[in-house]
């Protein structure tokens, strides 16, 4: 009888030990009942479609793309109304390599007019775009070798992960175009620099994850992230970042047939909507930032 108690005892330390967790982990997010992080932002896409979320926070530029022109996502909407942060790109370099933002700056600046615009219209981003004619390079007289190395060596490696309108593959298998509007940018970025500076620069894009971008800038894997950034005070405290060149917000995505019970007008009463939701994100995203608390 005493062993039957002392276990009986036990299994209820148990369970106030896991509903303790429970309550721990719930305390940590900043709404919502549970946080899954996956590998890119079409996975917590996914994620939603196969039912192992109820809702997807994923940048504005995104999710309006996928959600008015993918069949897959038919059924799927942007919440009206819910506006979880506004936000502005930027491309990342290892910290201290401010001679190559230098080069990047001075392109898009000199590009303000022109190719930007024809790009950005292409993707139907034009009321997105920060970039002007006057914009202020706030590297212009950096003189480390970063730029120089680059040059020498012929090469500008280029993170990124698949996130339409940004970089995406279109058409399937040995016809399929690998585009985007960063990646069109890049593209008539070095154009520019090549001719400007009599260089022989070739692109080379990487495909990360993106959670280890930091690690890869660091250990010059890659030259630079250019991928629809999101500048954070943490991010530029860490990396060398260009001039914000595209705004975007964090936005709900939710099936169509929830939209009415996740409807909200402002910040505080979509919390309350979805409190008993499990929200889906990209790892190491601004949309996991803003879901979790995370330093």
């Amino acid at each position: 009888m005493k062993k039957l108690l002392c276990l009986a005892l036990a299994t209820l330390m148990c369970v106030f030990a896991l509903a303790s967790c429970d309550k721990e982990a719930a305390s940590n997010l900043n709404f919502g009942k549970e946080l899954l992080a996956v590998s890119s932002q079409l996975d917590a896409l996914n994620g939603l479609v196969k039912g192992d979320a109820d809702v997807a926070v994923i940048d504005s530029v995104m999710a309006g793309y996928y959600m008015n022109g993918v069949d897959t996502f038919k059924d799927y909407q942007i919440l009206d109304g819910v506006v979880l942060a506004e936000e502005q790109y930027g491309i990342a370099a290892k910290r201290g390599n401010e001679a190559l933002m230098s080069k990047i700056n001075e392109a898009l600046i000199a590009l303000a007019d022109t190719d930007y615009k024809t790009i950005a219209n292409t993707y139907g981003l034009t009321s997105e775009l920060l970039v002007k004619a006057d914009t202020v390079n706030p590297y212009a007289s950096a003189t480390d070798g970063s730029w120089d190395k680059v040059a020498e060596s012929k090469k500008l490696v280029v993170g990124y992960t698949l996130f339409a309108p940004i970089a995406y593959n279109e058409g399937d298998g040995a016809d399929a175009q690998f585009k985007g509007f960063d990646i069109d940018l890049a593209r008539y970025v070095v154009h520019y620099l090549n001719n400007t500076y009599n260089t022989e620069i070739v692109l080379e894009f990487q495909k990360i994850e993106w959670s280890e971008k930091e690690a890869m800038l660091e250990n010059g894997t890659l030259d630079l992230v250019w991928n629809g950034m999101t500048i954070t005070e943490e991010r530029s405290a860490a990396m060398t970042i260009s001039v914000p060149y595209l705004a975007n917000k964090q936005v709900a995505v939710v099936k169509k047939a929830d939209a009415k019970k996740y409807a909200a007008t402002d910040y505080d009463t979509f919390v309350k909507k979805v409190k008993d939701a499990i929200i889906i994100v990209e790892k190491g995203s601004a949309g996991e930032a803003l879901a979790a608390n995370i330093e």
